[in-house]
């Protein structure tokens, strides 16, 4: 396989043929946490079979019992047949690590953002993998090229970073490392395209990829606004929410400046980026709030304040949002390209 020192898409190397997605299954996938099993709803969904491996037995029960509960979510809201999901606890397995994923031609690795914990699980499925075999870290920041370093088939590690929930949303970012080769990168975008994903290939490896840089970059302005007292958290997030939240859905940042008048733009730049928090720590907020023990909703305790059934509401209203948007999506993309 030949490698290439930057991303690259099938458009731009037309001599790579895409695999079939037969000869891509079935997938192995490490960590079932929140991520995790919407990755395995969402490959189950769309026909695959699916090799599971989570370390918490406790935590692969509750995460079989949320699978079985997402698939007839996403029948029910007719994003899938229901013939996409039949049969789908026969594909599905929990196995050993690393033997179980011997035969996979894809392994994706779903653990949290620990880079001597990754290397670990690499050095491991190496020895247990074919060496054509693909292996996709989900992970949120790690240059792929750190991830790559020192593994025995560099050429074959990927970045697939997904987004939550992930059996609903269209989002996939496909990072390449620097020694990732062309073949790996088409596979990737197989795999992601025949999951119902509109893959974005980066073209360079870089900490943190686009979605996440263009999101910090928001939340740094945003605790920037609550630390000096120009608004507290509660204005901050309506504003972003009937603004930005109002247009982000149909078009990105360049698509807007061309619906709304490119050089306004241009001015309130120059005047605006000076200002702007430049900030190279993590704020106080930020930092206080999630060393008092807060996950957000799954614990009822985060910026704002939950009762147990006022969290569990909101992450039901989260998923419906979210079939709504997609199903939003759905009828414009008919109109223009998205």
């Amino acid at each position: 396989m030949s490698t290439a020192s930057t991303g690259c898409s099938d458009e731009k190397n037309p001599k790579v043929m895409k695999k079939p997605k037969s000869d891509i299954d079935p997938v192995g996938i490490i960590g079932l946490g929140l991520l995790g099993r919407g990755i395995a709803t969402c490959l189950l969904s769309r026909g695959f079979s699916v090799r599971a491996y989570e370390l918490s037995a406790r935590h692969a029960r509750a995460a079989v019992d949320h699978i079985a509960s997402a698939l007839q979510e996403v029948v029910r809201r007719k994003l899938v047949p229901r013939s996409s999901v039949k049969g789908w606890r026969e594909r599905f397995s929990l196995v050993s690590f690393p033997e179980g994923f011997g035969d996979c031609p894809f392994v994706i690795e779903s653990v949290r953002e620990d880079l001597k914990l990754k290397r670990g699980i690499f050095r491991q499925l190496e020895s247990a993998m074919q060496p054509r075999a693909v292996i996709a870290s989900n992970t949120s920041s790690i240059p792929i090229s750190v991830l790559q370093k020192g593994r025995r088939h560099p050429s074959r590690f990927i970045g697939m970073h997904w987004g939550e929930p992930a059996e609903i949303l269209r989002y996939l970012e496909i990072i390449p490392g620097k020694q990732t080769s062309a073949e790996t990168v088409s596979t990737t975008r197989t795999l992601g395209e025949a999951c119902g994903k509109e893959p974005s290939t980066l073209n360079v490896d870089i900490r943190g990829f686009v979605s996440n840089r263009m999101m910090y970059a928001m939340m740094r302005e945003a605790f920037y606004l609550v630390e000096s007292g120009v608004a507290d958290l509660e204005t901050v997030d309506r504003s972003f929410r009937n603004d930005i939240g109002w247009w982000a859905t149909l078009a990105g940042p360049f698509r807007w400046m061309d619906l709304t008048g490119i050089p306004a733009y241009a001015t309130v730049a120059e005047g605006l980026f000076p200002k702007l928090s430049n900030a190279k720590s993590v704020s106080r907020v930020m930092r206080d709030v999630a060393n008092s023990g807060a996950n957000g909703v799954s614990n009822a305790k985060g910026f704002y304040k939950y009762s147990k059934a006022g969290a569990r509401e909101w992450e039901r209203v989260w998923v419906d949002f979210t079939y709504d948007i997609a199903a939003l999506v759905g009828k414009y993309e008919r109109r223009v390209k998205l």
